[in-house]
C-alpha cells in the first residue's frame, strides 16, 4: 500500500540540548527521532504538535512554548507492517519548541505509543542512531 503521511514534529530544546525519542516499533525501530506524529483529521498543526508532546514526552502545556516553524522535510520508506508491504511518503512539519519547565522525566514512557525511551542529545551529536528526518533537521540548526 502506498500512503502519504503528514505529521508535526518538535525540535524540543532544553538549555543546550534537545530531547529525542527512541522508536520502539515500525520502520524506525531502534532509531532516535523527534517527538511528534500524525495530524488527526480536523486538527490544526499546532494543536497536533502540542498533543504529541504531551503524549510522547509527558509534559503539560504550561511546560513548553512553540517558538517557530523551522522546516518541512520529506522521507520515503518501504517496510512491512502487520504482514502488509507499505511504501510511505513522510512529510514532516518541524517546529522549534522550548521547554520552560524543570519537570522533565526521561523515564517517561507513553502507554500504547511507539516510543520506548527519551534521551537528551547535543545538536552536533554524531553517535546516536537517528532517523533521516532527524539527521536533516539537525543540519539546519
Amino acid at each position: 500500500m502506498k500512503t502519504i503521511r503528514t505529521g508535526v514534529y518538535a525540535l524540543l530544546k532544553y538549555q543546550d540540548k534537545i530531547i529525542v525519542i527512541k522508536k520502539g516499533r515500525g520502520p524506525f525501530k531502534g532509531l532516535y527521532d523527534l517527538p511528534g506524529g500524525k495530524i488527526e483529521h480536523g486538527e490544526k498543526n499546532l494543536d497536533s504538535l502540542k498533543r504529541e508532546i504531551i503524549e510522547e514526552i509527558g509534559l503539560k502545556k504550561s511546560d513548553f512554548e512553540v517558538e517557530k516553524l523551522l522546516t518541512v522535510e520529506e522521507d520515503f520508506v518501504q517496510h512491512i507492517w502487520k504482514t502488509e508491504e507499505k511504501e510511505e511518503h513522510i512529510i514532516a512539519i518541524v517546529y522549534v519548541v522550548n521547554i520552560i519547565s524543570q519537570n522533565i522525566n526521561l523515564d517517561f514512557i507513553e502507554e500504547g505509543g511507539d516510543a520506548n525511551g527519551l534521551k537528551f542529545i547535543d545538536f552536533k551529536d554524531i553517535k546516536t542512531p537517528k532517523t533521516n528526518i532527524l539527521q536533516k533537521v539537525l543540519k539546519k540548526v
